[in-house]
Order: C-alpha cells, then sequence, then structure tokens
C-alpha cells in the first residue's frame, strides 16, 4: 500500500513513502485538473476552464513582453515552423498598449533588468523562440538537477525531482515565461540545503545573495536561518548583507550603461507604480496564494486590506524564531512555518514561487522516526500547493480567479496551526516526562 503506517519504518522507508505520497498528489490532481478542462473543453466552455494554467494569449508573456519593452534594434525574425509569430505580435502590441502607464518595466530590480536588457540584446541576434527554449531548458535542468542532488538517493531522489518538474507551479512558469521562478527557487533550495548541513560558505552566501536580487521576498528565508539558529550565523549575515548589496549596486551601474532611463530613481518610481497596479488595482490575485488575494478575491478592496499580510506574517514568524532559537522546532517543521509566512507576507505571490514549498517536504523526508501529524501535515500541505485545484471559478469583471486563491492560503493557515500545535504539545510531553524521570531533590 502506498500510505502504509510507518511506526517501524526505518529512515529509507519514510523518505519512500513521503516521496511516492507527493508524487501521487501532484500528478494526481495535475491529472485530475487536465481532464477536468479537456471536458470542460469538449462541452463548449471557454477559459478559465480549458486551462488550469494562465490565458492562453499570455503564453510565455512575462519573459517575452519584460524582454520587448526595452529599446533596441530589431528583432530577430522567429523561424515559421514554431507558429508562434500572432503570439509574439500579440506581445508586441500589449507592450505598445501599455506604455507610459503605471504597468512598465522599472519596477524590477536590476538583475532581473540586466538579464531582460540582454535577452533583448540576444534577440537582435539569434531567433528569440530558439533563445527561450535555450533559456528554459537550462533553468528547468538546474532546478532539476539541484532537487536530485539534495533529495535522499536513489528512486526517492528521482521521484520528488520529477514532482518538481511536472508540478503546478513549475508548468505555470513554463506556461508564463517566468525564468526567474525557477532559477530562484533551484538558487534558494540548494543554498538553504547546504546552510542547514553546515556549509553556508561562500557559494552559499552567493546563491542566496543571487536569490535575493531576483526575488527580494526570498530574504525572509535567510532572516529566519540566521535568527532561529540554524545554520547562518551573525558573521554569514552580515557576508550576506555586503553580497547582496554589492550586486544590486553593481547591476544598477550596470544597467544604468545599457539603459540610461533605468537608475536608482526611476525604479523606487517603478516599485510606487507597481503597488497602485497590483496591491490597489485588480492585477496579480487571479493566479496568486497569497493572504491579500484571499480576501481581497470575494471580497473586493477595503483600505485594511494590505496591512493583513504584514500582520498574518508576523503572528507566524514570531513564534517560529522563537520555537527554532530554543531547539523545539524540526528543521522541516521551521523551514514549512518560514515558507507559509513567506506566502502570507507578499501581497502578489505568483503560484509559480510555490516551488519553495519542496524544502520542507524533502526534510519531512530526510528525518529519523516514525511520521507524526506534525510531518504529514507538512508533507501533505506541501505537496498539495505544488498540485492544481483550479476547477471552481468566480469573475469580477473580466478578471476570473478560481477558488484556489481561497483553498490555497486556507491549507496553509490550517497547516501552520497544526504544525505549531503539535510541536508545543510534543516538547509539553518531554518536559513532563523529563520532569518525572527526574531523580527527587532532597
Amino acid at each position: 500500500m502506498l500510505l502504509r503506517m510507518p511506526g517501524n519504518s526505518s529512515r529509507a522507508d519514510r523518505a519512500s513513502i513521503v516521496a511516492r505520497a507527493s508524487l501521487w498528489i501532484v500528478l494526481g490532481l495535475v491529472l485530475a485538473n487536465l481532464l477536468f478542462n479537456l471536458g470542460a473543453a469538449g462541452g463548449g466552455a471557454s477559459y478559465p476552464y480549458t486551462s488550469f494554467l494562465s490565458l492562453p494569449g499570455d503564453r510565455f508573456a512575462d519573459f517575452f513582453k519584460l524582454a520587448f519593452s526595452y529599446p533596441g534594434a530589431p528583432i530577430h525574425t522567429a523561424a515559421p515552423f514554431w507558429h508562434l509569430n500572432d503570439l509574439l505580435a500579440h506581445h508586441v502590441a500589449e507592450v505598445k498598449l501599455y506604455e507610459g502607464t503605471n504597468v512598465n518595466h522599472f519596477h524590477e530590480p536590476p538583475l532581473p533588468t540586466l538579464f531582460a536588457v540582454t535577452a533583448r540584446w540576444l534577440m537582435t541576434l539569434v531567433d528569440p523562440i530558439l533563445l527561450f527554449l535555450a533559456l528554459l531548458v537550462a533553468a528547468f535542468g538546474a532546478l532539476f538537477a539541484t532537487v536530485l542532488c539534495v533529495a535522499p538517493p536513489g528512486r526517492t531522489g528521482v521521484a520528488f525531482a520529477t514532482a518538481t518538474i511536472l508540478s503546478y507551479p513549475a508548468l505555470l512558469a513554463i506556461d508564463r515565461g517566468h525564468l526567474f521562478s525557477l532559477i530562484c527557487a533551484a538558487l534558494m533550495i540548494a543554498a538553504t540545503f547546504r546552510t542547514l548541513r553546515g556549509k553556508a560558505d561562500g557559494w552559499t552566501i552567493l546563491m542566496f545573495a543571487i536569490a535575493l536580487n531576483l526575488r527580494p521576498n526570498m530574504g525572509i528565508v535567510p532572516f529566519v536561518l540566521f535568527l532561529g539558529r540554524q545554520g547562518l550565523s551573525f558573521r554569514n549575515a552580515v557576508w550576506l548583507g555586503v553580497a547582496t548589496v554589492l550586486i544590486f549596486a553593481g547591476t544598477m551601474a550596470v544597467v544604468h550603461l545599457a539603459y540610461p532611463a533605468y537608475s536608482y530613481a526611476s525604479f523606487l518610481n517603478g516599485l510606487a507604480q507597481y503597488g497602485m497596479a497590483y496591491a490597489g488595482g485588480d492585477n496579480g490575485y487571479a493566479n496568486g496564494s497569497s493572504i491579500y488575494g484571499m480576501i481581497r478575491a470575494p471580497f473586493g478592496y477595503a483600505w485594511w486590506m494590505p496591512f493583513v499580510p504584514f500582520i498574518v506574517m508576523a503572528a507566524l514568524l514570531a513564534p517560529t524564531i522563537l520555537e527554532s532559537r530554543a531547539g523545539r522546532l524540526r528543521q522541516s517543521e521551521c523551514l514549512f512555518l518560514t515558507f507559509c509566512a513567506y506566502v502570507f507576507g507578499s501581497h502578489v505571490f505568483a503560484d509559480y514561487h510555490l516551488l519553495g514549498f519542496m524544502i520542507p517536504l524533502i526534510l519531512v523526508a530526510r528525518e529519523d522516526g516514525p511520521m507524526d501529524l506534525s510531518a504529514w501535515t507538512i508533507a501533505v500541505a506541501s505537496a498539495l500547493m505544488l498540485a492544481p485545484k483550479n476547477f471552481i471559478f468566480e469573475f469580477h469583471g473580466n478578471t476570473a480567479w478560481s477558488w484556489q486563491v481561497i483553498a490555497n492560503p486556507l491549507i496553509l493557515l490550517a497547516a501552520s496551526a497544526i504544525v505549531l500545535s503539535a510541536a508545543w504539545r510534543r516538547n509539553a510531553a518531554a518536559n513532563r516526562r523529563a520532569a518525572i524521570e527526574a531523580p527527587a531533590v532532597a
């Protein structure tokens, strides 16, 4: 049986059970959602019922729209056998439509801007579709290899790596052309496991620093690893801060030379405009899993909603850090709660960033002892974050949102409460046993 009682299971048995359960949850829901979409298409329905991913017209948009938005020489013609010229023309038209509005590229940090400007230049030399496929294969291969390296060896590791690349967040990243999420996931997974294994060296710091420059919200992970005493020392934290600032400043200078319109001032202004478009507008929450989206989608916007993510994140981070510092949380519990706080604290949390939940999932598999309530909660909740659940939709004007927007945060809220409660009960029971077994003091 797949989920046999693991009371006497060895560490290898535990890893195999978690890996197989995760693979079945991920692939099962991917297949179920795909069959649902095929049935809806056969019945004459239209998007969003015909795909559990993004809008068909936005396929690969995050890569091409960003690159097309920068000035440069004429772009190399795409080969006709790709049959994507109409899609590329659509992306060019969309870029022109939003020129001069608050939906622009200036909110991107310097490092992803440098990548995009470089991609735009390369598109003048080579087929843009070929360039995209080459970068996609490289990013996907790096993610697969990273998971394979940190997961338990053998078939278990292959199962975890397969679940990763066939997961909903990975498929959404491909569909949207969001290569940065794949790169960030690979870097964060590798750096986190190196830190937990006591290898917070220069390479680890560099990987963290690059990930933070691609997505600053990810700073919550090394923040908890440092304050929670999970392998990142004060010295490591200082070097991480220095490396992050140096990469930011260095890439800012390089991008400004290549694209003078981009500067620190334009970056700050772009961030403010992004906030107006996404925190106050209708963009971002339809394919996300944030607390903000969970309350925004069904109730509409209210002035107090932008404050809720910070409150929920702080309420979860405080006990996570304190319990971790006291040594009362397992590594899987600490990282699971950290990634829950990461999701809760972001106003716009696109689902392709859910790939980070591979970290607590693999940690559960690598730990010793029988699977208890906390371990199963982490394993099931993490696997569910990697699986699609886009079956029921609501419509707000031209925006269609799935009830997954509400389900994912609710799952993580419930799972966080269960994990913290289980850890507190486990430690209270251990203290009681220690008090009973301690010799009486005369």
